[in-house]
């Protein structure tokens, strides 16, 4: 009797064990959709990174001196249907500032004075991540004061 009370004990334990399994694999199953398209999002932004950073690159070696509007041009046909031409995958409407620095990087360079407008932002991206020394024209002086600001130890 005590051999059959524990076997049905046993059985009862593992009987709750699947119980419980089969509640989880349940749960899990309503998440296996967004995972797929989570995981085909993924897969398909690592396919484009390779023309999403070349364009980036190509955005701050060589859109610098230009206004808002050139910069657009150049960024939105001439680079992108360069990688185009190149069949290299790259991203519709990729919006370089987002790709490049983040929000919090942005909100603190608005707290050192830079204006929170997209070609300041650019600019601001230009600075920070070239490695030669740009040559600002800057005739309302917003950029110096971001300057002054970022870097204390100039004014020495």
């Amino acid at each position: 009797m005590a051999e059959k009370n524990a076997l049905q004990e046993r059985a009862a334990k593992t009987k709750r064990k699947m119980e419980q399994a089969n509640k989880l694999i349940n749960s899990l199953q309503d998440n296996k959709e967004r995972w797929i398209k989570s995981a085909n999002e993924f897969k398909s932004l690592k396919q484009r990174l390779v023309g999403d950073v070349a364009k980036a690159c190509a955005f701050v070696s060589y859109c610098g001196p230009f206004n808002s509007e050139f910069r657009t041009k150049l960024l939105d046909e001439y680079f992108h249907n360069d990688l185009l031409s190149k069949d290299m995958p790259v991203s519709e409407g990729l919006a370089l500032t987002e790709f490049l620095v983040d929000q919090a990087t942005v909100g603190q360079w608005n707290l050192e004075g830079l204006p929170p407008d997209e070609l300041s932002v650019q600019n601001g991206i230009m600075v920070t991540r070239s490695s030669r020394y740009p040559l600002m024209i800057d005739p309302q002086g917003q950029a110096i004061h971001w300057i002054r600001i970022r870097e204390p130890i100039l004014e020495q």
